[in-house]
C-alpha cells in the first residue's frame, strides 16, 4: 500500500495556469491516497463518491466497522472513481434503446440525441422523463450519485432491469449494455449532468453562498463521519463507564491489600484467573479469617492465656490420643501375637513334660492350668491354714492328712506328691508362668490406656468449637473410635480388625504450633512486627472475603475496559488531519484562478451582473476548503439573502459550466430540468447559454417548461442553430413513449398543418371503410386540432413582435405586422367559425358528424395557403426608413 501511495503523482499546491487540474486527477489522487486509510474511511468514501451524504445508517454501518475491520465493507476502487473521471476524447450521446423494467418505462422505445448541437427534450409531469434521466445518471458522470434505478412496481420484481446506450467517441459509434449493476463504462462518465442536486454551490445556514468542487464534497464528507464515528465511540465510552458500579468505581477494599490492589488497577489485561484465586478462600483460610477475626475481638492479654490453655489442652489431648493409637497398632497386635505364642508354646512345653512326667496318673491332665490351680490352691491352705509350720509339701508327710482328701497319706500318696511339686518347681513350670506374666503385663498396659467415650467427645468438642477445627476434631473423633475399638479387640484376644487408626498427628501439630504462635501474637505488642504482621494478615483475608462478592461484577468490568480499550484503538482511526490536509492540497490545485475567472464569466452571461460576484477562499477548517460566493464590491454581504432562489440556480449554473470549460473537454452535457425556479429574465439567460455552449459541443435539455422550450428554439433560430427535438409521452397510462418530433402544443402553425396532413394521409385508405363512430371522433380530434392550429397560426403571425411565452416586445419588427389585411381577417374569422363546435348551427358551420376526408382535407390546404401567404408577405415587408 505504502508503494502505492509513493507512486501517486506529486502536483503541487500552487495553481498552474498552463495546466488545469480537475475533478477527475482530483478523485484519481483520492484514490491512491485512500490505499492508507483505516478501513472504515475507504469504506467511507466509496460511500460517498458511489451514493453521496451519508445517511444514518451508514454513519451506525461505519461504526460497527471502525471497530471490527473484519465484517464485510468494499473499498473505494477505480471502478466508483471512473463514473467521475473524463476521458480524452470528446463523448456524445447518441442514443438510449430499449429500457427494461425501469420506471415502468415502455419498452422497445428508443430516445436519440443529436451527435452535436443542441437536443430538446419535452416531457410533461408523468412523461417518463426522469425513467431515462436516472439511466444517464447511473452511467455518466452526477453529483447526485444517489439516484435509485427505481422498478416498475407492476411488473415482476425479479426482471432485469437494463437498456443499451449508444455513444460516440471521437469518431468511433460504440454501445454499451447497461445494467443498474454493470460496472461503470469507462467513457461515459466524460458526460456531465446538471441538475438541481448537483451543483457545487449551495446556501449554507449562515445564507453565504458557498462553492465546493465534488471532491471536496467528499472530502467534507468524510471529515464529517470522522467527527460523528468519533461522537458515537465517545458515546459507547461514556455508556460503558456508566455502566461500571459504585462498588467498584468507589471500592471499599483497602488499597494495601492484593485484593483491594487488584480493584484498584482494573484494566482490560487484568488476570481473571488471578481474580479468581484471590476472591476464593480455602477451608484453612476461613477457618483462618474466623479465628483472627476471635482472637482479634478480645482483650489480646486475655486471649494470649486463653489459647496458651487450649494449647496445653490439645497437648494432652494428642499425647492420649498417641498412646490409645500406638496400644491398638498393628505392632501392638503383632506384640501380643508374639507374647501369646511364646505363652503358648511354653504351656505345650510345660504339657509334654507334664504328660512324660504323669503318664501313669491315674487321672488325666495332670500339670495343666486347671490342676495347677488346684495343686496352688492345695499349698496356700496347707502353708496358711491345716500345716502353717511346714512348708507345703513336705517330704516326709507321714504323720499329715492329704489336704485335699483329708485321708493320710501313703508313701505312694508322698511320693507322688514330691513329683508333682517338682514339676511345679522345674524350669519349664518356670518359663510357662514367666510367660504367661509377660502376656498378662502387655495385656494390662494396654488397658491402661483405655479412653472411655465420655472423654473422646469432650475431646472432639473441645478440637471443633474452642480450637476451631472441625474437620480435625472429626479425624481426632475417628481415630479415637477405631483405636478403642481395635484395643478392645486386643485386650479381648481376638482377631485384629482390618480397619486401622489414623492419627491426625500432623494436623493435631500444627493445630498446637497455630495456637502457640498465636498466643505469642496476641501477647506482643501493639507495635511489634508480630502483632503488625497478625493485622496485615487478617486485612488480606478479609479484603479478600469482600472481594468475593464483586467477582461477576469485576469480570462484567473487565470485558467492558476490553471493549473500551478497543474503541479507544478505533478513536484514533476517526482523526481527521489527514483528510484535512488532502482536501486543502486538492482545494488549493483544483480552485485555480483560471477557475475563478472563468465563473465570474460565466455569471456576466447568465444575466447576473447586475451585482458582480466572485469565488473567494474564505477559510480552511474542519478537513474543508470553504470557497465562497461574494458580491465583488460588498464582499462581507451575506450574498444568500440578497439572491433569489432564481439566482442561486444561475450561480449553481455559473459554477458547472466553469469547471467545463476549464477544463477544456468537450464531452456531451445533459441538463435536466435547468429552468426550475427561474424567471423570464435569467431563463432567456440560461437558454442562450445552453444554445452557446451547444456551438463547442453536445447540450442535451430535458425540459417539462414548455415556455423554457420557446426560449430554447428562439435563441437557436436568433442564432441560425439547430435544434434537435424529442418528446416522451405516456400512452394508455403508460410513460415513456418516444416520438422523434415536438409535442403538438409546441409546433408552429406551418409544422401542426404538416402533421394534420400526414395523419389523412395515412387514414385516407381506411376512412371510408370505418365505423360511424370512429369517423366521428377522428373528425372531431381532427377539427380540434385545426381549430388550434388557426390560433397557433396567429400567434406565428404576431411572433416578430411578441413571442409565446416571451415578455419581451421587440418594436422594431412592428413593421411586419402591417402586411395583415382584411381578407386575413374574414379568412381567419370564416375558418374558426366552421371549426367551432359552438356555431353548428350557422350555414357556415362544417357538420362534424357529416364530414369527409375531402372536407378535412380541404380545411388543411386553407391553413397552409394563409400561413404561406402570410408568411410570405411578412418576409418581404419593408421596414420603414
Amino acid at each position: 500500500m505504502q508503494g502505492l501511495k509513493d507512486e501517486a503523482p506529486t502536483i503541487s499546491a500552487t495553481p498552474d495556469l498552463g495546466q488545469v487540474f480537475g475533478e477527475s486527477d482530483a478523485f484519481a489522487e483520492i484514490l491512491a491516497w485512500s490505499r492508507d486509510r483505516p478501513v472504515w474511511q475507504r469504506d467511507a468514501l466509496r460511500r460517498l463518491v458511489a451514493g453521496g451524504p451519508l445517511s444514518s445508517d451508514d454513519l451506525d454501518e461505519l461504526t460497527k466497522l471502525c471497530l471490527d475491520p473484519t465484517l464485510p465493507h468494499e473499498f473505494l476502487s477505480g471502478d466508483h472513481v471512473s463514473a467521475q473521471q473524463t476521458t480524452g476524447a470528446p463523448i456524445s450521446l447518441l442514443r438510449i434503446e430499449k429500457p427494461t423494467g425501469i420506471n415502468a418505462l415502455a419498452p422497445d422505445q428508443m430516445l436519440e440525441f443529436s451527435k452535436t448541437g443542441l437536443t430538446a427534450i419535452y416531457g410533461d409531469n408523468g412523461s417518463g422523463k426522469s425513467g431515462f434521466v436516472r439511466i444517464l445518471k447511473h452511467a455518466c458522470r452526477t453529483r447526485d450519485r444517489g439516484v435509485k434505478i427505481l422498478r416498475d412496481i407492476e411488473g415482476s420484481p425479479q426482471a432485469p432491469q437494463s437498456a443499451s446506450l449508444a455513444y460516440v467517441r471521437g469518431l468511433v459509434e460504440q454501445s454499451f449494455a447497461w445494467t443498474p449493476d454493470t460496472p461503470a463504462n469507462p467513457d461515459l462518465p466524460s458526460i456531465s449532468i446538471f441538475d438541481s442536486r448537483s451543483a457545487n454551490v449551495h446556501v449554507e445556514k449562515t445564507n453565504a453562498v458557498a462553492y465546493i468542487p465534488q471532491p471536496m464534497q467528499v472530502l467534507e464528507g468524510l471529515a464529517g463521519a470522522c467527527d460523528k464515528l468519533k461522537s458515537n465511540l465517545d458515546a459507547k465510552l461514556a455508556e460503558l463507564s456508566a455502566q461500571t458500579p459504585l462498588s467498584i468505581r468507589n471500592s471499599k477494599l483497602h488499597p494495601a491489600t492484593a485484593a483491594g490492589a487488584f480493584v484498584l488497577e482494573l484494566s482490560a489485561t487484568s488476570n481473571v484467573v488471578q481474580l479468581d484465586l484471590l476472591a476464593k478462600l480455602s477451608d484453612d483460610e476461613n477457618h483462618r479469617l474466623i479465628t483472627l477475626e476471635g482472637d482479634l475481638a478480645q482483650d489480646p492479654q486475655r486471649a494470649s492465656t486463653r489459647l496458651a490453655q487450649h494449647k496445653s489442652r490439645l497437648d494432652d489431648g494428642a499425647a492420649m490420643l498417641k498412646r490409645l493409637a500406638e496400644a491398638a497398632s498393628a505392632n501392638a497386635f503383632q506384640s501380643r501375637e508374639k507374647l501369646r505364642g511364646e505363652r503358648d508354646a511354653a504351656v505345650s512345653a510345660a504339657r509334654l513334660a507334664s504328660d512324660d512326667l504323669f503318664s501313669a496318673s491315674p487321672l488325666p491332665h495332670i500339670g495343666e492350668p486347671t490342676w495347677r490351680a488346684l495343686w496352688e490352691a492345695a499349698r496356700k491352705y496347707s502353708d496358711d491354714v491345716a500345716y502353717p509350720e511346714k512348708h507345703f509339701p513336705d517330704e516326709e508327710g507321714h504323720d499329715e492328712l492329704c489336704v485335699l482328701c483329708q485321708q493320710p497319706l501313703g508313701d505312694e500318696a508322698i511320693k507322688r506328691r514330691n513329683a508333682f511339686e517338682g514339676f511345679v518347681k522345674s524350669s519349664t513350670r518356670a518359663e510357662e508362668e514367666a510367660a504367661e506374666l509377660r502376656f498378662r503385663a502387655f495385656l494390662t498396659d494396654a488397658r491402661q490406656v483405655r479412653i472411655d467415650m465420655k472423654s473422646i467427645l469432650e475431646l472432639t468438642r473441645f478440637i471443633d468449637g474452642d480450637v476451631g477445627d472441625a474437620e480435625l476434631a472429626i479425624s481426632v473423633r475417628r481415630c479415637a473410635l477405631i483405636a478403642a475399638w481395635r484395643l478392645r479387640a486386643l485386650l479381648r484376644e481376638t482377631a485384629e480388625p482390618q480397619q486401622l487408626a489414623f492419627l491426625p498427628e500432623a494436623e493435631l501439630a500444627v493445630a498446637s504450633a497455630c495456637l502457640g504462635a498465636r498466643a505469642a501474637q496476641l501477647a506482643a505488642d501493639h507495635g511489634s512486627p508480630e502483632y503488625t504482621a497478625l493485622l496485615d494478615e487478617y486485612r488480606e483475608l478479609k479484603t479478600r472475603e469482600g472481594l468475593s462478592a464483586l467477582v461477576p461484577d469485576l469480570k462484567a468490568e473487565i470485558e467492558r475496559l476490553k471493549v473500551a480499550r478497543e474503541i479507544r484503538k478505533a478513536i484514533k482511526d476517526t482523526a481527521k488531519r489527514g483528510v484535512t490536509d488532502k482536501n486543502k492540497d486538492l482545494s488549493d490545485r483544483i480552485v485555480t484562478n483560471a477557475l475563478r475567472g472563468r465563473f465570474a464569466r460565466e455569471i456576466e452571461k447568465l444575466k447576473l451582473a447586475r451585482m458582480p460576484v466572485e469565488l473567494k477562499k474564505i477559510k480552511d477548517a474542519a478537513a474543508v476548503s470553504y470557497f465562497q460566493v461574494t458580491l465583488v464590491e460588498k464582499p462581507d454581504e451575506p450574498v444568500g439573502d440578497i439572491f433569489s432562489e432564481g439566482e442561486h440556480r444561475c450561480v449553481a449554473l455559473a459554477a458547472f459550466l466553469a469547471e467545463l470549460v476549464t477544463a477544456k473537454q468537450y464531452s456531451g452535457i445533459v441538463f435536466d430540468d435547468p429552468m426550475s425556479s427561474l424567471d423570464h429574465i435569467h431563463r432567456k439567460g440560461v437558454a442562450a447559454r445552453l444554445v452557446e455552449e451547444s456551438a463547442h459541443r453536445q447540450v442535451v435539455v430535458f425540459t417539462h417548461d414548455l415556455a423554457f422550450l420557446f426560449e430554447l428554439r428562439r435563441e437557436a433560430e436568433a442564432k441560425a442553430m439547430p435544434i434537435h427535438y424529442q418528446t416522451v409521452a405516456r400512452k394508455q397510462s403508460r410513460p415513456g413513449f418516444v416520438e422523434a418530433e415536438l409535442p403538438m402544443k409546441a409546433k408552429s402553425a406551418w409544422q401542426l398543418g404538416q402533421a394534420l396532413r400526414s395523419e389523412l394521409k395515412a387514414a385516407k385508405p381506411h376512412f371510408d371503410g370505418w365505423a360511424d363512430a370512429r369517423r366521428t371522433i377522428f373528425a372531431k380530434g381532427i377539427i380540434e386540432q385545426l381549430r388550434e392550429s388557426w390560433d397557433q397560426g396567429i400567434a406565428d403571425f404576431i411572433f416578430p413582435v411578441l413571442g409565446r411565452f416571451d415578455n419581451a416586445i421587440r418594436g422594431t419588427s412592428l413593421f411586419k405586422l402591417a402586411v395583415l389585411e382584411e381578407a386575413d381577417v374574414k379568412t381567419v374569422t370564416a375558418a374558426r367559425g366552421r371549426l367551432s363546435e359552438e356555431l353548428h348551427a350557422t350555414a357556415e358551420t362544417l357538420n362534424p358528424e357529416t364530414v369527409t376526408h375531402a372536407d378535412l382535407l380541404d380545411e388543411v390546404v386553407k391553413l397552409e395557403s394563409w400561413l404561406t401567404s402570410i408568411a410570405d408577405r411578412q418576409k418581404d415587408a419593408k421596414k420603414p426608413s
